[in-house]
């Protein structure tokens, strides 16, 4: 397989402002409001006492490494935000984040690639958290094939996807499935906050403005992906997967996609593997 690993790609680690933070209080609080829990809901959660969490959050208390683990985990905190949380009290990171092309990332590439080729002949793709691709086996870059040059060199999946100059001429029922995959990466969004996805997310809408009113078809059970190459209507379900127990910020970040046939048609394209 070829990695389309590119170390700018990956950016800097997700910042929270923690220039300006002097403890962990602030954005403990930030994150419980954004997880939409008061205080006492987070007190009985974990059996941390209102009191205590209040002067916590307030700079009164220095909270130890455990609790705050303790709570980052109840809050289900990105590992990236549990990272930040203890430099914000002045402990050390417990989570790596390891280039994907690190040597010790090797375990990890090597899993993927057999996702990959086990998923040959359907369409499956490796991406992060802002959808930028990782790694794709054939059928997905060939489902590509003939997209503006310009989306395959940026190489974010979202983008290629609903973009006019991409797939999305391609796509049937185009405003339900741009809904759809609007909708997954919002839920992303609420789970992160991540800038960077909010403002693709903005940018992704714009590409489809008729799928804020958009209606699933009631006898529908998945939505499908129907998409027209080589003049011929290819159906698709999709799953996604993740690394389960990740311990380093740049695993819990993948997420690998398979699109299924939903069809015989479709399975007998994929069977005779147009792009060999």
């Amino acid at each position: 397989m070829t990695w389309w690993v590119k170390r700018w790609r990956q950016g800097p680690p997700y910042a929270h402002g923690m220039s300006t933070r002097t403890h962990a209080g602030p954005l403990l609080r930030e994150w419980r409001t954004r997880r939409r829990l008061s205080q006492l809901d987070l007190s009985t959660r974990t059996g941390v006492s209102t009191r205590h969490l209040s002067c916590v959050e307030t700079g009164r208390a220095k909270p130890s490494r455990e609790l705050l683990l303790h709570l980052a985990s109840d809050l289900d905190l990105p590992l990236r935000v549990s990272n930040d949380l203890l430099l914000a009290a002045g402990f050390a990171p417990v989570y790596a984040e390891r280039a994907i092309d690190d040597e010790a990332m090797t375990p990890v590439r090597e899993v993927i690639d057999l996702v990959l080729n086990g998923n040959d002949p359907n369409p499956t793709t490796v991406i992060d958290r802002r959808w930028n691709l990782i790694n794709a086996n054939a059928g997905a870059f060939w489902l590509s094939a003939g997209v503006a040059t310009h989306l395959l060199e940026d190489g974010n999946v979202a983008r290629l996807t609903l973009h006019p100059g991409g797939l999305a001429p391609r796509i049937s029922d185009f405003d339900a499935f741009a809904a759809q995959l609007l909708s997954h990466m919002r839920h992303t969004l609420a789970a992160t906050h991540d800038p960077d996805l909010a403002a693709l997310i903005d940018e992704c809408s714009s590409y489809a403005p008729g799928a804020e009113d958009s209606v699933m078809r009631g006898d529908e059970i998945v939505l499908p992906m129907r998409i027209t190459i080589g003049g011929e209507q290819l159906s698709f379900l999709s799953t996604i997967t993740a690394f389960g127990a990740a311990r380093d910020v740049t695993v819990a970040d993948l997420s690998i996609e398979t699109l299924y046939p939903a069809d015989d048609a479709t399975r007998a394209v994929l069977q005779s593997r147009p792009w060999t």
